[in-house]
């Protein structure tokens, strides 16, 4: 069995992306937890005034996994508890994109518009920072989204010979939640199905 911190995919089974996207209204629950056991290897935020944007990028067991805090309009500060650094919600006090930006400045080249920062510092052995299922991440001041895309098992489609027409897709992903749903923390939103379970 594959360790949750190894790097990427490592079985044969081939992957898909998938995503889903959680929005948060003014009234609901504005902390945010991992979704599953993870390495965040970077961020990138895209500072703003409006809708400021903290990319998480890093791996999981089957490969890819990204988790996006986007904030609400005017109101939408994004804490992430174990990124002292990251100030969001304003062009003005995120240290690092100032400096992403006075760098592009300089040198004459245009601001991509984001600033990156790694946490490979955190642990040299697993190449960024480690969150545990349920661990708190982070949270916002109002209503906002969670946008969530990862790699995960793909499954087959059964052969001709299996009957095809008659059966769906074995293994893969597959959702507990449909859209428009409200879910609440620790509710399980999909789950990775081996061909052989």
């Amino acid at each position: 069995q594959k360790s949750w911190w190894s790097s990427g995919n490592e079985s044969e089974e081939p992957t898909a992306l998938y995503y889903c996207v959680v929005y948060l209204a003014p009234g609901d629950y504005h902390r945010f937890h991992s979704p599953v056991s993870w390495v965040v290897e970077s961020r990138r935020h895209f500072a703003g005034e409006l809708y400021s944007r903290v990319v998480l990028l890093g791996r999981w067991k089957y490969g890819f996994f990204s988790y996006t805090p986007v904030g609400a309009t005017n109101v939408g500060s994004i804490v992430v508890n174990f990124d002292r650094e990251l100030r969001t919600n304003s062009l003005l006090t995120d240290t690092r994109a100032d400096r992403a930006a006075e760098k592009a400045a300089e040198s004459g080249e245009p601001y991509s518009g984001y600033a990156e920062a790694t946490y490979t510092a955190a642990s040299r052995v697993l190449g960024g920072h480690p969150l545990q299922r349920g661990e708190e991440m982070g949270g916002f001041q109002l209503g906002s989204t969670i946008v969530m895309v990862f790699e995960g098992p793909k499954g087959r489609r059964p052969t001709f010979d299996e009957g095809f027409m008659d059966q769906g897709r074995r293994g893969g992903w597959k959702w507990c939640i449909e859209k428009g749903m409200q879910v609440k923390v620790g509710e399980k939103l999909g789950y990775a199905v081996t061909e052989e379970g």
